[in-house]
């Protein structure tokens, strides 16, 4: 039956695949989680059977020989229906292969004795399991039929034992139809069951994904107003106080204009981050220019703060990448500088920003005095830019020795970036204003 089908229309197959449970997970139907149950049943059918055959016409070679030839039906049972029965969709090859294969092996024995009719209690159900209800039906009716044929035409004895054994195999085969039907009735059944837990399962786990979002927003929107109310608010003041500050120094201080300038540019700059951060936009520095643009006025301002040579080169065709791969460059080349310039002493740094086909490359390298990267650190700026960069499908690299440098290699691939909604003002406009 198929995972979407219609409750309220009548379900007319089964399909046994859609109940198949994963490796680890419980069984979905009741037959699947008792089989040993369904082994039972035919076992003791098939014995019944064979009891019946083998009492029928006394010792005789030939009856022995149609006993092994229906004792068959064990290695056919476990070799080729009992997969079926529990793996796979109606009408498959196996299901049809040991139907036909029980039919071969279960007519001699039901031509030699009628009473091996006892089998069609587990042959009923079984045929209903593994295949449509019109086939199911044929089946049944050559199994039940087809014997009784056979008797006819070789042991034709009088009318009367005629009626009699066509009216035993007329009751038989009604009884076995009544009882696949009923069988397949409840597993039809079972498996809009398992169709509505799944589903009960996806609603819920959907109603948790949207719990969990909704969440996340309220938090985002708690966390905007903090950053509207503090942050922005103190390098606004910050500004104020350095253009009060320039005004009122002397007009040959030329290297205290120098820095009061640097500071105004920085707080300028932090104040446009965090007001990209309440708007929920890309930062700041993507707002107005390219990412490489960007990537190059972070070295230039570390150049021009630290009184170092940065180079800094951009190769491959600069394009427009998914925010969120430019967001988790421009951080990384942050934090990464941001390092340099609190702990490495370098006095040469190359920053480098390859496009490939794929994504792009970012490269930071310094001769500062480096650390060993196997030692336990105490910050959080790595191991965050590690976790963005993973975030988006990317990977890093870091090689570091004391004494020789550091180097920092960023990997992004522009296919695994998420699409998260980055660059969707609208939704915290109001929180900004």
């Amino acid at each position: 039956m198929p995972d979407d089908i219609p409750l309220e229309e009548p379900a007319r197959r089964m399909t046994v695949p859609t109940a198949v449970p994963r490796p680890g997970a419980r069984a979905t139907h009741a037959w699947q989680r008792n089989a040993w149950l369904w082994d039972i049943h035919f076992g003791v059918a098939l014995l019944a059977a064979e009891l019946f055959v083998a009492f029928s016409h006394g010792p005789k070679p030939w009856v022995s020989a149609m006993d092994g030839w229906l004792l068959l039906s064990v290695p056919l049972y476990v070799a080729v229906g009992r997969p079926a029965l529990h793996h796979d969709p109606e009408n498959s090859r196996r299901a049809l292969a040991f139907c036909i294969g029980m039919a071969v092996l279960y007519m001699p024995a039901a031509v030699v004795a009628q009473e091996t009719s006892v089998a069609m209690v587990a042959l009923a159900p079984l045929s209903y399991l593994l295949l449509s209800r019109s086939l199911a039906i044929i089946f049944l009716l050559v199994y039940n039929f087809v014997p009784v044929l056979c008797w006819t035409v070789l042991w034709w004895d009088e009318p009367g034992h005629l009626l009699r054994t066509f009216l035993i195999a007329a009751v038989v085969a009604g009884s076995s139809l009544t009882i696949g039907g009923w069988v397949e009735s409840i597993a039809v059944q079972s498996s809009e069951r398992a169709t509505l837990i799944r589903q009960l399962h996806e609603s819920r786990d959907e109603l948790a994904r949207l719990s969990v979002a909704h969440g996340a927003q309220l938090e985002r929107e708690r966390l905007a107003r903090e950053i509207h109310d503090t942050l922005a608010q103190g390098f606004t003041s910050l500004v104020m106080l350095c253009q009060a500050l320039e005004a009122e120094l002397d007009p040959q201080a030329e290297q205290a204009r120098r820095y009061v300038d640097l500071m105004q540019r920085t707080a300028r700059e932090n104040l446009a981050e965090s007001r990209s951060l309440v708007a929920s936009l890309t930062p700041a520095q993507l707002d107005d220019s390219a990412l490489d643009e960007a990537v190059r006025r972070l070295g230039e301002r570390l150049a021009e703060e630290l009184g170092i040579t940065v180079d800094i080169r951009v190769s491959g065709t600069p394009r427009p990448l998914p925010p969120a791969i430019e967001v988790v460059a421009l951080r990384a080349s942050q934090e990464a500088l941001s390092n340099i310039r609190k702990h490495a002493h370098a006095s040469h740094v190359d920053l480098s920003l390859a496009y490939t086909p794929s994504g792009l490359e970012l490269t930071v390298r310094d001769d500062g005095r480096g650390f060993e990267p196997a030692a336990p650190g105490t910050g959080y700026g790595l191991p965050g830019m590690r976790a963005r960069v993973l975030e988006v499908g990317g990977t890093t690299e870091l090689t570091s020795a004391l004494a020789e440098g550091t180097t920092l290699t960023v990997r992004l691939t522009a296919a695994t970036a998420p699409d998260d909604g980055v660059g969707r003002p609208e939704q915290l406009q109001e929180t900004q204003r």
